[in-house]
């Protein structure tokens, strides 16, 4: 997604530089430990990026499946792993954002339900949707004290949290009693036959659509708290945008651990699998980083966003671009935030590290680890700092990790639907065809949607190329009630021949991203797919790692480093299999790989090692 992109912005952000700006945003005042002012963590927070799950009347007005209690109880929320809402904020938990625009021209999203319900910027009505901060924020407890973890890898079980939202919105739907009071509530001071009928047909619209998404990702296993096959989503997502046959649509079944965000700006390659890039754009010594754009707009459209995908037409249509939900000026501030954000840091209330075990496992790590995951002292102004390990390499030298990730990006197949003909960088390139790798597909439409943005996009850059730091755009609480009066794919190799193609094949998408380990403490659970519970057992030989664990809950082992995983948590908990009952790895969970000799090590260098990672 990279100089296509590039040209289109900068004649675009470069058109509109002379304008300028005026106004700098951020708020002064104490900092966190990891150096946000506390409007800046609530901006992050609560800013919408575009995403559109249901309107928020319905939301507060919904039923939990099976119950007559509210799906908007906090207390129900926090069950799926999410965090409860920040002080000082809207009332939702965190990461659980107001969207509000114009959206006459939403097909999914732009629905009615009274009589007069206007569609305008100034009428339209709020929305529920996610952003970052739902799965990038983490917290851990020791002893009875929380410790909050910006951008750290969250436990939000989301297949779950869908799964209960579309199940509470079919019975709303079909159970008489629950409809009656969800209408009622929905339509108080509006409540007439005529709104009624509205109010269904709308949410019958958005029941057909939730099934046709969750038919797509038909994902055979359990992700668990921890994880989620995003890739997988968002190829579904888009397969269904642009109106592809559904028909044997690809299986979201290769989940992941939500990376952790502290130092993205000084990395080339983001995701696991490095498929997507931060590409700058530079004037007048000021960056501006339309990468990092164009992987939040797929991250967007893939969790409720919505993208209205053309067929090719002339010139003109494609400088129209793909109309979309994309909150493009909120995307821009966020990532801007994060080049603030800095790793955490051990905190005084735990144990206090022995300074002199670390000291050795210092030097074992130069010796051991460093060349791939570089340490602070190593890295070098303007020069990424991550190191890209090809599954081939891996399996070669023995250290394959789970492969299905990076070779889902690369593999998978679908059929283009209205993309068919569009070029395959949006505006240039070679046009796709009936069929096409559905990563390709999620490249256009990207594409295509920030030409329809190409405004806001333009004066967010021009920010930030004068160096003025606005915060994301937060509707307050005030607007948060109701204003008065897939996707399919083409025949693809077997799957054993999937597994020989990525474990052979020279290729960008077949990698897994070595990163800095700045942090490292706070972001269990380990490897790409979360299938490893704690350091200690990331530098245990594959065979001797846990076959299972706990997840859950928050308790934390400084010990080990990660959270408490050898006991069933109270409350919710899900146990994570990595193996079947003959030992052999499973599909996704595999947590075999990242051996690197691990077998001679004594357990005294695994210790000391594990004390060194607490100090980064």
């Amino acid at each position: 997604m990279g100089k296509s992109r590039a040209a289109i912005l900068a004649r675009v952000v470069l058109l509109t530089l002379a304008a300028g700006v005026a106004g700098c945003g951020g708020g002064g005042g104490p900092k966190t430990p990891q150096g946000w002012t506390h409007d800046e963590q609530l901006a992050w927070y609560q800013a919408s990026q575009g995403s559109r799950l249901m309107p928020l009347a319905w939301f507060r007005a919904l039923e939990q499946p099976g119950s007559t209690k509210p799906f908007a109880d906090p207390a129900y929320i926090l069950q799926f792993g999410y965090l409860g809402a920040p002080a000082g904020g809207s009332g939702l938990p965190i990461g659980f954002a107001v969207d509000r625009q114009a959206d006459t021209g939403f097909k999914i999203t732009g629905l009615r339900w009274y009589a007069g319900q206007g569609g305008d910027a100034a009428a339209a009505e709020p929305w529920l949707g996610l952003n970052c901060a739902a799965c990038h924020t983490a917290e851990v407890t020791w002893r009875g004290q929380a410790f909050r973890i910006d951008g750290g890898p969250g436990l939000g079980d989301f297949q779950s949290l869908i799964e209960a939202v579309d199940s509470a919105l079919r019975q709303t739907l079909d159970q008489p009693d629950r409809w009656d009071r969800f209408a009622a509530r929905v339509l108080a001071g509006r409540d007439t036959g005529e709104n009624r009928a509205a109010l269904r047909a709308a949410l019958g619209r958005l029941v057909a659509w939730e099934g046709r998404v969750e038919a797509a990702n038909g994902a055979p296993m359990r992700y668990g708290f921890a994880r989620v096959d995003a890739f997988g989503h968002i190829y579904n997502k888009i397969a269904l945008f642009n109106g592809a046959d559904p028909a044997g649509a690809n299986p979201s079944a290769a989940p992941v651990s939500y990376p952790f965000l502290w130092d993205l700006e000084r990395q080339d390659r983001v995701q696991w699998d490095g498929a997507a890039r931060n590409s700058r754009l530079t004037v007048l010594g000021r960056s501006y980083d339309f990468g990092a754009l164009g992987r939040n707009a797929g991250e967007v459209l893939g969790v409720f966003g919505e993208v209205e995908v053309a067929p090719p037409g002339g010139l003109a249509s494609a400088l129209r671009g793909f109309p979309n939900s994309l909150q493009a000026r909120n995307l821009d501030r966020m990532e801007d935030l994060l080049t603030r954000l800095k790793s955490p840091r051990w905190p005084d209330a735990f144990p206090p590290i022995d300074q002199a075990l670390a000291g050795r496992g210092k030097a074992l790590f130069a010796a051991r680890c460093a060349a791939c995951h570089l340490p602070k002292e190593a890295w070098q102004s303007g020069k990424p700092i991550e190191r890209m390990v090809s599954l081939r390499d891996m399996a070669a030298g023995g250290n394959l990790t789970d492969i299905w990730m990076a070779c889902d990006a690369a593999t998978y197949h679908g059929p283009a639907g209205a993309l068919k003909g569009k070029k395959m960088n949006y505006l240039t390139g070679d046009p796709i065809g009936a069929d096409a790798l559905v990563v390709t597909q999620l490249q256009a439409t990207v594409e295509g949607a920030l030409i329809a943005r190409k405004g806001p996009i333009a004066v967010s850059a021009s920010e930030l190329f004068l160096g003025i730091h606005q915060l994301p755009t937060v509707f307050p609480p005030e607007t948060l009630r109701p204003r008065a009066l897939v996707a399919g794919a083409a025949p693809v190799d077997p799957r054993a021949q999937r597994r020989a193609y990525c474990t052979t094949a020279a290729s960008d998408l077949l990698a897994y991203k070595a990163r800095p380990l700045d942090g490292i403490w706070a972001t269990a659970p380990y490897l790409h797919n979360g299938s490893v519970p704690t350091l200690y057992h990331l530098l245990l030989p594959p065979g001797d790692r846990p076959r299972q664990f706990w997840l859950g809950g928050r308790e934390y082992d400084p010990r080990y480093v990660g959270y408490v995983w050898d006991r069933k948590p109270d409350g919710p908990a899900f146990q994570f299999v990595a193996a079947d009952a003959k030992g052999q790895p499973i599909d996704g969970d595999s947590n075999a790989g990242h051996d690197y000799g691990a077998a001679t090590l004594t357990d005294a260098d695994r210790w000391a090692l594990v004390e060194y990672m607490k100090t980064l």
